[in-house]
Formats: C-alpha cells, sequence, structure tokens
C-alpha cells in the first residue's frame, strides 16, 4: 500500500468541478442552429422572438417545455421543475442586469420580459411568482392558477408566458457570456450551470435523434 505524505484530496476536487461556461455558450450553438434553420429570420432577434411566439407542434422546444412543466410526476417533469427552482434562485442572487431593460431590471422570474419589443415598458414584463398562493397546510389557494416548485416557491401555471420569458433568459445570459459582460463569479457560474442544464433538458431528445 503507498504511503502518501500529502493529501491530494483538495487539488484534484478542484479539478473535477465543472466550468459550464464553454458547454452552455456550444449547447446554445445547437439551439442556434435549430431555429436559424427553422425560422430562416434575417436576425438573431427575429428568430428568438418567433422561438418565444410559436406555440405550434413545430416549435420542439415549446413542445418538450410544455410536456415536463407539469405537476411533477414523471422523473422529467420532476428533473425539470427541480432545475427551474435552482435557476429562480441562483437569478435572484447574481442579480444580472441588462442596464437596456427597463430601471436596470435584473434576469428573473418576477419581471420576466415576455415581450422584447416592450423592453422599456412595464407592460412587456410579467412578475411570474406567485405570492401568498398557498394555504397553511401548503395546498395552492382556491382559484391560484400555479404550479408548486417547492413548499414555499409558486410559478404561475401558463406555459407560454413562463416559456416565452424563460427563453429569454437564456438567450440574455447566452448574450453577456458572449460578448464578455458576464464577470467570471461563483454566482453567475450558477446562473450559467442552471442555464446550461435546462437547455440541455429542452433540447436533448430531438437533437440526439437527428
Amino acid at each position: 500500500m503507498p504511503n502518501n505524505s500529502k493529501d491530494y484530496k483538495k487539488e484534484w476536487f478542484d479539478k473535477a468541478e465543472v466550468d459550464y461556461f464553454s458547454p452552455f455558450v456550444n449547447l446554445w450553438l445547437a439551439c442556434n442552429s435549430w431555429y436559424n434553420f427553422h425560422y430562416g429570420e434575417k436576425t438573431d432577434r427575429d428568430n428568438i422572438n418567433k422561438l418565444k411566439t410559436e406555440f405550434t407542434g413545430s416549435n420542439k422546444v415549446y413542445q418538450k417545455f410544455k410536456n415536463v412543466y407539469a405537476m411533477g410526476n414523471s422523473k422529467d417533469e420532476k428533473t425539470f421543475l427541480s432545475l427551474i427552482e435552482l435557476l429562480h434562485f441562483s437569478l435572484v442572487k447574481a442579480q444580472i442586469k441588462n442596464e437596456k431593460f427597463l430601471h436596470g431590471k435584473y434576469l428573473a422570474f418576477e419581471h420576466l420580459l415576455v415581450d422584447f419589443s416592450k423592453k422599456g415598458e412595464a407592460t412587456g414584463y410579467f412578475d411570474a411568482v406567485l405570492k401568498n398562493a398557498l394555504t397553511k397546510t401548503g395546498k395552492l389557494k382556491s382559484g391560484v392558477d400555479g404550479l408548486i416548485l417547492n413548499n414555499t416557491l409558486v410559478l404561475t401555471n401558463d406555459h407560454q408566458i413562463i416559456f416565452a420569458g424563460l427563453i429569454e433568459i437564456l438567450y440574455q445570459v447566452r448574450c453577456t457570456l458572449v460578448h464578455g459582460d458576464l464577470a467570471p463569479s461563483k454566482e453567475n457560474h450558477e446562473v450559467v450551470k442552471y442555464c446550461y442544464l435546462v437547455l440541455y433538458e429542452l433540447l436533448k431528445d430531438f437533437c440526439e435523434s437527428s
């Protein structure tokens, strides 16, 4: 048996940590390739707007989202809802801002940018986090159309609003990262990590099969 004079656990543990910055950009390129081919608009923004607002069967990203953004009964649903929850909390902690947004709003589910053309108006944003939505027993209050992600976090059950806002979050994180505006901090890395994992879940089925 070897008799090591030093324990290298920390050094090897540090090397084992995954850097999600580069994988997220590569994964986004897969999404970018698909929506450019699928929509064929002149600009990236035009393609993103199409992706956010097409709710038909041909939008494979939306269809996957709709299938897994549900009550969390299947393994895929539970995994996806957990990732959405973690993305939410990482965004709150990181507070990634875009100065072009109204009052410098940071990316969050509390103010999803549903309509990019109204980024300078209050009506362009939607608060998807439902406050005081639960009873004392942890059930949804009567008349509340929400989805419980954990014991306290409740998001709107409107698939189309959540999807449009989520795609904008992913795209804005991609833009700030690629343009060198995202500091490589621990908090920002957590956001990129969960952006990667969320996007991977949305793309993996139809990207792997083609």
